[in-house]
Formats: C-alpha cells, sequence, structure tokens
C-alpha cells in the first residue's frame, strides 16, 4: 500500500512540475511588461546621463536661482558698506479727497481736494568711521558671499559624482540580472534534463527534486534581481530629473582601474579643498571677527557720521515750494559724532555686559576646535578610504580570477553531467560558485568604484589627476 502511495506522490510531483516549470518559463519568456518596457528602453551612456543631469536635476537648477540671491545679497552688503544711500521719495501727509460714496448733510467735513505732500531725494547718514565695527561685519558678509560660491561649486560636483555612482550601480544591477537569468536557464536545463533521466530510471525522485528546488531559487532569485534593478532606475530618474515612462537601458559598461593616486597627495588636496574643512575655516574667520566685534560695542567709542541732507519739492493747499536740509532747521553738510552705550550692571548680559562678550568668546573656541576635528577627521578618512581601495582592488583581482576559474569548471562539469560523471550535487555546486563568484566581482567593482568617487569627493575633486572617471568606460 505505501508503494502505491509513493507512486501516486511521484506522479504528482512529475505532472505538477513540469506544469509548473512550462508556465514559469512561458511567464519568463513572454513576459510583456518586461519585453515592452525592454523594447522601449532608454538607451543612456555615462556622458548623456551626467550631462541630462546637470541640466535637468530639480535641486540643480533651483541653485541656479540661489546662487543669484548671493550675488544680490552681496551687493547689498557691498554698497551699504561702501556707498551713502540715496533715495527718491513720494509721500502725501494727508488723505486727498477722490468721491462721496454718501454725503452727510448735518457734519459735512472731508478729506481735503488739494494733495498735500512731497517728493524728495536725498542721502541717509553716511557713516565715515566707527572703529571698524560696520567693516568687521562686512567681512562676514564677503566670507559667507565667497563660501556659497564654493557651496555651489561643490553642490555641482557632488551631483555629477553622484550621477557617475549611480550610473554604474545601474550597470552592475542589470549585470547581476543577467547572472541570475543564466542560472535561471541552467537550472532549466538542468531540470529537464532530470525529468529525461527519470524517465530513462538513470536518476531518482530524489534528484528530480532537488533540481526542480534549484530551479525555482533560481527563479526566485532572478525576480528579485529585477525588482532591485527597478529600484535602481526610479533613483537614477529621480537624480537626472528625468520624466521616465520606460526604463534605462545603460550603453557603457564599468571597466575597473586601480587607484593611481598616492595617499599623501590625497591628504593636501584634502586639507587645501575638503567642503567640510573649508566650512570650518569659514566659521573660524567669522566667528574671530564677531568677537572682535563684540569687545568693541563693549567700549563707549563715538561713531562718526557724514550728514548730505535731503532735496524736496513739497505741495499744498499753499502752492508749491523747493526746500533742502539736512537735518531739521539747518542746511549745513556736516561730520557728526555720536555715542551710544548701554552697560547692563545687573540682568540678562551680565555686569557690564560682560556674558555678551564671554559667549563670543566661546563660540571663536568652538570654531577652532570644530576646525581641529575636522582636519583630524581628513586624515583618519583619508587613511581609512585609501586602504579600503587597495583592499577591494585586492578583492576584485580574487573574484576575477574565481570568475574564470569557475567558468571552465562548469563547462567541464555540465558535459560529465550529461554523461552522467557527475553527481547532481557536484552539478549544482559548481554552478552556484559560478554565480556568486560572478556576482561578487560586479559588486566589488562597483565598491570599488564608489570609493573611488567618495574618495574623489572629500579632496574636493571632479576626477583624480591625469584620471578621468567618464574614461572608466567599456562598451
Amino acid at each position: 500500500m505505501s508503494w502505491i502511495y509513493l507512486i501516486l506522490i511521484f506522479i504528482s510531483h512529475t505532472a505538477l512540475s513540469q506544469e509548473d516549470l512550462e508556465s514559469i518559463e512561458k511567464d519568463i519568456s513572454a513576459d510583456k511588461v518586461f519585453k515592452e518596457l525592454a523594447d522601449q528602453a532608454k538607451v543612456i551612456s555615462l556622458s548623456s546621463a551626467i550631462e541630462e543631469g546637470l541640466r535637468k536635476n530639480n535641486n540643480e537648477n533651483i541653485r541656479k536661482f540661489e546662487f543669484q540671491l548671493n550675488e544680490l545679497d552681496y551687493q547689498d552688503a557691498f554698497q551699504d558698506f561702501y556707498l551713502p544711500k540715496l533715495t527718491l521719495t513720494m509721500q502725501t501727509t494727508e488723505d486727498h479727497f477722490s468721491e462721496n460714496l454718501y454725503r452727510d448733510d448735518i457734519e459735512n467735513a472731508q478729506s481735503t481736494k488739494t494733495p498735500t505732500g512731497f517728493v524728495g531725494v536725498g542721502f541717509e547718514d553716511y557713516t565715515l568711521f566707527n572703529w571698524g565695527r560696520d567693516y568687521l561685519a562686512f567681512l562676514n558678509e564677503k566670507e559667507n558671499y565667497e563660501r556659497n560660491k564654493q557651496i555651489f561649486k561643490e553642490k555641482r560636483r557632488e551631483l555629477r559624482l553622484s550621477i557617475i555612482s549611480e550610473y554604474f550601480n545601474l550597470v552592475r544591477k542589470n549585470q547581476i540580472v543577467l547572472a541570475y537569468k543564466k542560472q535561471l536557464s541552467h537550472t532549466s536545463f538542468i531540470y529537464r534534463l532530470a525529468r529525461e533521466k527519470l524517465g530513462l530510471r538513470k536518476v531518482g525522485t530524489q534528484e528530480l527534486l532537488q533540481a526542480k528546488a534549484e530551479f525555482l531559487n533560481a527563479h526566485t532569485k532572478y525576480q528579485n534581481s529585477l525588482f532591485e534593478y527597478y529600484n535602481q532606475q526610479q533613483t537614477f530618474a529621480d537624480l537626472l530629473g528625468d520624466d521616465l515612462k520606460t526604463i534605462y537601458k545603460p550603453a557603457d559598461q564599468l571597466k575597473f582601474k586601480s587607484i593611481s593616486i598616492k595617499r599623501i597627495d590625497a591628504q593636501k588636496y584634502i586639507d587645501k579643498n575638503r567642503p567640510d574643512i573649508l566650512q570650518a575655516k569659514t566659521n573660524v574667520e567669522n566667528a574671530n571677527r564677531s568677537y572682535q566685534k563684540a569687545l568693541k560695542d563693549n567700549l563707549p567709542l563715538p561713531e562718526f557720521n557724514l550728514k548730505l541732507g535731503t532735496y524736496q519739492k513739497a505741495f499744498s493747499t499753499a502752492g508749491a515750494s523747493d526746500d533742502y536740509e539736512t537735518f531739521a532747521g539747518s542746511r549745513n553738510v556736516e561730520i557728526a559724532a555720536t555715542l551710544n552705550m548701554t552697560w547692563t550692571l545687573y540682568g540678562s548680559g551680565g555686569f557690564f555686559n560682560s556674558r555678551v562678550t564671554e559667549r563670543s568668546y566661546y563660540q571663536k573656541r568652538i570654531a577652532e576646535l570644530n576646525l581641529k576635528e575636522n582636519y583630524r577627521k581628513s586624515h583618519v578618512a583619508n587613511n581609512l578610504i585609501h586602504s579600503r581601495i587597495q583592499y577591494l582592488e585586492k578583492r576584485y583581482e580574487a573574484a576575477n580570477a574565481q570568475v574564470n576559474n569557475a567558468r571552465k569548471t562548469f563547462d567541464k562539469a555540465i558535459d560529465n553531467y550529461i554523461a552522467g560523471k557527475t553527481r547532481f550535487g557536484d552539478m549544482r555546486d559548481v554552478l552556484q560558485v559560478l554565480i556568486d563568484s560572478t556576482v561578487e566581482a560586479e559588486n566589488v567593482k562597483y565598491e570599488h568604484l564608489a570609493e573611488k568617487v567618495n574618495y574623489a569627493a572629500i579632496m574636493g575633486l571632479n576626477d583624480f589627476p591625469g584620471d578621468n572617471f567618464e574614461a572608466l568606460i567599456a562598451k
């Protein structure tokens, strides 16, 4: 009875497995969605991706307007410090009657029908000398302006490097899809061969079921790799600012190239160009000037201003008149000194504003320590990134050698398996090593590129000296 039961299970498994296999293979070969996307795929090269991203990325386009705002802010700061402010003013001093909507016969007061007011052209009081306090504030504005210009360039460079990294990440995931598709093809062949051998009583049911399990496992890995590939499509489209309606098909492959720059040379670039260090230096300069200004603000130093005056054309019921004055009741052009100083004796700010200057000093010290910390972190990052890149080069060398060996081993093993000279378990292991080593080689090659891109970013470079990232392509 037990033998009959086993035979029935075997027949059902065989029929089901054949049906499953044919269904899955049909789905893969006739996947309408994938086929339509592949047929309409947007073929894109690395150079065209960089060009499109720098042109269409929304954040980059926003930065173009932010750059103009930065220019306008600096123009205001420059002219406020160096030039007197000339203004044109038009003002009415009383309401001017236009039309009645309701007329009260008892109290009939209304606005005057004759315009009253003035039109004037004049200078605001111009500061000639205030012991450098306004100059220190202007230098901070100028420092921020120059730093913001650097930031815009850094963000554009960061976008370019991100496009390079994500493009080759797309290439990597596409290659992994192809690897798992090849595994699926091999396991499909092995499964069909096992079914034929089962009919000839050359293999047992267990081997057939194992072959089926390997096929289904390969199918799962293939679908998972497609899912990751499609996720990367979205990431890449968002980076380019592209309204993608299909999928990208990368036209270029990543060519492995060892790093050429030495660790000591990289450190020089990092100390000079790393964005974190440049920002920390700006913060130190600004904090030092702010501290000096706080000290001067706490001293009873007079301010000298030039009074240039205003010309006004006044109009009223009495007619029009011309007038010029520099201050109330005078037409003299004068240099006037003013003193406006307040010290706290008790309360917020501390005795004689001591907490104000103390706070400014601590902010200066914090900025200096942050700069020191950024230098420390840059040296650590330089050593570790350079070491990781060298490690990945050795790892890729080993992975590439393993791929070449695995291909030869697989070719030999598949021939022996067909001839019945190799066991299924050995065949499965050989195939798994081939796929794993292929995926490993693609991953290491991309990780090496990603580390180099990151290295260039912290060095503040678009490319390594004499080594252009856009040249790392193989058609």
